[in-house]
């Protein structure tokens, strides 16, 4: 028989006790619940609240993009169906436009008035033509003391011809020779071709060769250059003599472009007018004087300086005569073709010199006023300036500023005179004149009466309108004139004239 101990674990196998047992909790050392008391949880909570990495909700979620997608896709369908069938119209309405002429078109481009400048190198010349033949002279005499060598060339009298040198007031002094440059219609009907001949007279033979003269048949440098010596004595004698002939013609010929390059050159231009039409002539100048006697283009640059400018011009688009410290003499006939709806340009321009200019306007038959931009100025030298349309032309509409300084201003204007007018001087009279004018008949024919409206009437500015008709309530420069003139110490006077 076995008994077991007491302490022994196990199940009992004794029978339940028939009364509840009451059982006194065990007494423990310290709190053994699994909860923290309240200090605790509340110090955890703080701890969590600082230390819990904040969140932020996701913006750019994929409904974001849906609609961003959907709208670059509705942008694009519209620029498509929009701005293809613009631009296939546009581009259509551009090529079956006719061109037009554009206003600046009108001016030569002060970057295409010259040829390239003139190099040459210590080595020798460097000219970037292959059709070139420099310092080859037909001939070479001693005539006296001085040593004189010819060279003559032709060219076909269309396209291209430049004179050019490198001569500058420092490099050729006054007393080293005498310079021209003379271009007019040759004496032999039989002459077909442009000619070209170089004279040079030198002091030596030494100077001779010091000196460069090349010939070019084609390209930018079509015509002759010239090139001077950097070093002359003053006892040196050296002397240029260009002359171009052009060919007799029965009728106009045509000369796309004309250029002449001389310092210290004396220019003189024949009657070339009525024989010979230029595209573009552009003359420049220095020291020396330059004469016209007739010349006709289309556009005509004339710029010289400490010298006189003077000649008769017939332009359709631009003359420009540009003067420093000598005077201009001209007469000029502008030609404007209405139709083109653009003015034909008119500038003169020097200082410490007399500018004096007669002016004729000329045109055709239009319905539409010719039109006329004129800019005159000088200063410290007399301005005399006639203004005319020619016989039968309509009037235009002439758009004039006029500047002078130190020295009188007199403007003159014919019967068809018909806009705008303001005269300004600071300490000096106005003088207003329009006598020949009352009395006299529309010279239209229309019947209008001469009328003539200030706006204001002081010593020194005078301002209004003058003309045929009634006054209109707005001025249009498209159908009338408006001329202005401003001088400082010098009396101004604007005169009308039958």
């Amino acid at each position: 028989m076995i008994l077991l101990d007491e302490d022994d674990s196990g199940p009992s196998k004794l029978a339940a006790a028939p009364v509840p047992t009451l059982r006194l909790p065990e007494p423990v050392a310290g709190r053994s619940s699994p909860l923290p008391d309240y200090e605790t949880s509340q110090l955890e909570a703080q701890h969590t609240v600082i230390f819990r990495k904040p969140t932020f909700p996701n913006r750019f979620d994929s409904r974001f993009w849906r609609v961003t997608f959907f709208a670059l896709a509705i942008y694009v369908f519209l620029s498509i169906i929009i701005g293809i069938p613009l631009i296939v119209t546009r581009i259509a309405a551009r090529k079956a436009a006719s061109p037009t002429l554009s206003i600046q078109s009108l001016f030569i481009d002060d970057g295409d008035e010259t040829p390239p400048p003139l190099n040459l190198a210590a080595s020798g010349i460097m000219m970037t033509e292959a059709a070139i033949a420099c310092d080859k002279w037909d001939s070479t005499i001693k005539s006296g003391p001085l040593f004189v060598a010819t060279a003559k060339h032709t060219l076909t009298p269309n396209g291209l011809i430049a004179i050019r040198s490198n001569a500058t007031e420092d490099i050729v002094p006054h007393t080293g020779g005498r310079h021209n440059l003379t271009v007019d219609i040759n004496s032999d009907p039989s002459a077909k071709q442009a000619v070209l001949t170089v004279t040079l007279t030198t002091s030596s033979v030494q100077l001779r060769q010091a000196v460069h003269m090349c010939f070019s048949s084609s390209g930018g440098s079509r015509g002759v250059s010239i090139y001077f010596p950097r070093y002359m004595a003053q006892t040196d004698v050296l002397s240029f003599d260009i002359r171009l002939l052009f060919p007799q013609s029965s009728q106009i010929r045509t000369v796309s472009n004309f250029i002449t390059y001389l310092p210290m050159f004396h220019q003189s231009f024949g009657n070339l007018g009525p024989s010979i039409h230029f595209s573009n002539v552009n003359i420049a100048g220095a020291g020396m004087d330059v004469i016209c006697d007739s010349l006709q283009a289309n556009r005509i640059t004339a710029r010289t300086s400490f010298a006189s400018l003077s000649g008769t011009f017939n332009v359709t688009q631009s003359l420009k005569l540009d003067n420093i410290e000598g005077p201009i003499f001209t007469s000029v006939t502008l030609y404007n073709n209405p139709s083109q709806l653009l003015p034909t340009y008119l500038g003169l321009d020097t200082g410490n010199g007399d500018l004096i200019a007669d002016v004729t306007m000329t045109a055709p038959k239009s319905v539409h006023p010719p039109q006329y931009l004129a800019l005159v100025g000088t200063f410290n030298g007399s301005l005399v300036l006639n203004v005319s349309h020619d016989v039968g032309m309509d009037p235009a509409a002439l758009n004039m500023r006029v500047t002078n300084n130190q020295a009188p201003t007199k403007i003159s204007l014919d019967s068809k005179f018909t806009g705008l007018f303001s005269l300004r001087t600071k300490l000096a009279p106005i003088t207003l004149d329009y006598k020949q004018m009352q009395g006299l008949k529309d010279p239209t024919g229309c019947g209008r009466q001469w009328s003539f409206d200030t706006d204001s009437n002081l010593t020194t500015s005078v301002q209004g309108w003058l003309g045929w008709g009634t006054r209109p309530k707005v001025w249009d420069p498209s159908t009338e004139s408006q001329v202005m003139v401003s001088s400082s110490l010098s009396p101004v006077e604007l005169q009308l004239v039958a």
